[in-house]
């Protein structure tokens, strides 16, 4: 059994690891600014993938599964369908919605966005053998599956009396 310490390290670790998720976002934003820019910045890049591995979707479906405002999710998908990265049709099931799928374009993108990661990832890990990367790989996946474990939180129903 693990120790609440142990795991409030593991939880102080994974706050760390997640500001990676920071320094990502940064650097593309400096990176856009520079010289051979990655032309995709995390946040879309992310939207790009979940298309790519689920196919087409609405875009309520991909803010929930984003975890984000509709209002951020549809200027996103603006931002790509205006670089030709992806485009919209109607939903055939409700005409009134849309589906947002990749492009050919959108894929290659993507495929060169996550190259240059890649890279970038290689090269500060540089000093570590590939079989060393592959069993830390192996265990965060099996972190994350353990993770997945927790219980999500309750959902809170909104009070219609609107005292809190």
């Amino acid at each position: 059994m693990v120790s609440t310490s142990t795991a409030s390290d593991l939880v102080e670790v994974i706050r760390e690891f997640v500001g990676l998720g920071r320094l990502a976002r940064h650097l593309a934003d400096a990176e856009a600014v520079g010289e051979g820019a990655c032309v995709l910045h995390p946040s879309r890049a992310g939207l790009l993938g979940l298309l790519v591995a689920d196919g087409e979707q609405r875009l309520g479906v991909l803010a929930a599964a984003l975890d984000v405002d509709a209002s951020v999710i549809s200027r996103r998908v603006a931002a790509l369908e205006e670089a030709g990265l992806v485009d919209r049709r109607p939903d055939p099931e409700d005409r009134r919605a849309y589906l947002v799928g990749v492009t050919d374009r959108g894929r290659a993108a993507l495929a060169a966005y996550r190259e240059h990661r890649a890279q970038q990832v290689a090269a500060a890990l540089a000093h570590r053998t590939d079989e060393e990367v592959g069993r830390i790989a192996g265990e965060l996946r099996g972190l994350v599956a353990d993770l997945h474990r927790i219980p999500p939180p309750p959902r809170r129903r909104p009070d219609p009396a609107g005292t809190g």
